[in-house]
């Protein structure tokens, strides 16, 4: 009786247990020009077959009185040989004037299908269902921080490449853009410069992020 209640405690256990191998969580303070503007609650789970990687958004701090903002972004997949293979992505971005909904769905490392609120009019410039080993941003970004070199994104309204370089001397990963295009309009503009991070040895999520845009500069601090 005892050997029996034994394993199926062990099957219990097994069945139960949670899906992830492993969690790693941090809270960021986001600052401009020294002013606290918002925080950032980054949420990995992962293991050797899953992953599901969750980041909010949320403005803090004096600013918000007059720039409220908030921003969910999630994406759930799985893990071929250390890859990320997204499944589904969402984003939702709000103000206090406009709310903004993104939802991708990929199939075989290409994206199946695409839906937005509000509705783009404009047709599609590229047919980027048929391209080949794409991702959502925050896989790619995480499996940037996770030490590949380049990951070819698709976020809904772009597509690009992020490329990583890391530096010796300040011991920071900086992540740059490449071949650029926007699906839903002619020109290759934006007003995104690049990313940095640093981390700490032993650490899975960076302890600081430096989001270069628009001629200025965004610091993600870990607390």
């Amino acid at each position: 009786m005892q050997l029996v209640l034994n394993s199926f405690l062990i099957f219990f256990l097994l069945v139960c247990s949670p899906v992830f191998g492993e969690s790693f969580y941090k809270t960021y303070t986001i600052k401009s020009s020294g002013i606290k503007i918002g925080t950032l609650d980054w949420e990995v789970s992962i293991n050797n077959k899953h992953y599901k990687n969750d980041l909010k958004l949320k403005s803090e701090g004096f600013l918000s009185i007059f720039y409220n903002f908030q921003g969910q972004y999630s994406s759930v997949g799985n893990v071929e040989n250390k890859k990320l293979k997204p499944k589904t992505y969402t984003h939702i971005w709000s103000t206090k004037k406009v709310t903004k909904k993104m939802s991708l769905v990929f199939q075989n490392n290409k994206l199946k299908s695409l839906e937005q609120t509000p509705l783009e009019e404009e047709g599609l410039r590229i047919d980027v269902f048929d391209i080949n080993k794409t991702k959502d941003p925050v896989a790619s970004f995480l499996q940037i921080v996770m030490g590949d070199n380049s990951s070819l994104v698709v976020d809904g309204r772009r597509l690009y490449t992020m490329v990583s370089f890391f530096n010796e001397d300040t011991k920071q990963t900086t992540v740059e853009l490449s071949n650029y295009f926007n699906l839903w309009a002619d020109h290759k503009r934006t007003k995104f410069e690049k990313i940095a991070f640093e981390k700490k040895e032993g650490s899975f999520l960076p302890s600081v992020i430096l989001i270069y845009f628009d001629k200025r500069v965004f610091r993600l601090e870990g607390v």
